[in-house]
């Protein structure tokens, strides 16, 4: 098993404890258990309990063997070809997976979009993977390609919004258990500490993007040494 397929193994394991703040792999997973979903905002509030902990245990507990995504290509919502260099020139990048039918995922756009400006001066750029822009048969649906455009323009995500690609799919961004799912990289393309699933407030936000900033910013260095 590779290391970041091992990285994305970690993240599912994790997904039980997401399952206040995240939404089903599937739109019908997740009309099964909304009835029983609390709302958003009430969860999100509640959830920040945990996230100091959670950073700063990122912080501290992680793996010394670094985790490099590899090569691949795919393309924005609007058709612009991106591989791996999307990361060179940033010291983090974070990388927030999301779904269309995923009222979480929708909730937080707002949050990403102003810290992307926010945090642009710092190194920082966020990008969104939208998961459920293909069929069954791993073909486009422009349907879906159409709907998450749509959601994006609304929710006034400034940042780049990629679909999947055979690529992406293989790296196992479709088969995630849940939504939102986020991931952290540095310039080079290695993973910064442990991705994770759920969603997260502003101060939350704020917290996990400081945190992780230093992070990759230590990760560099040594890397450079």
């Amino acid at each position: 098993m590779t290391q970041w397929k091992r990285a994305m193994v970690a993240v599912t394991l994790a997904a039980a404890l997401a399952a206040m703040t995240a939404c089903a792999a599937t739109p019908a997973a997740e009309e099964s258990v909304s009835q029983t979903a609390p709302a958003s905002s009430a969860v999100q509030s509640e959830s920040g309990a945990g996230t100091e902990e959670e950073s700063t245990s990122a912080a501290q507990g992680g793996e010394t063997e670094t985790t490099n995504i590899g090569s691949f290509t795919t393309q924005t919502l609007d058709g612009e070809t991106v591989d791996e260099t999307i990361f060179s020139g940033h010291t983090l990048t974070v990388v927030n997976v999301w779904a269309t039918f995923c009222g979480w995922c929708v909730d937080e756009m707002p949050i990403l979009s102003a810290l992307n400006e926010e945090y642009a001066e710092k190194g920082v750029q966020v990008v969104g993977v939208v998961n459920d822009t293909i069929t069954a048969d791993g073909e486009e649906d422009p349907e879906q390609v159409a709907l998450a455009k749509d959601i994006v323009a609304q929710g006034n995500a400034n940042y780049t919004q990629l679909k999947l690609s055979d690529d992406l799919i293989q790296l196992g961004f479709a088969s995630l258990p849940a939504v939102p799912a986020t991931f952290f990289f540095d310039g080079d393309g290695n993973m910064v500490g442990q991705g994770f699933l759920g969603a997260k407030n502003e101060e939350q936000w704020r917290e996990t993007f400081d945190t992780y900033l230093k992070m990759a910013e230590e990760q560099m260095g040594e890397s450079a040494a």
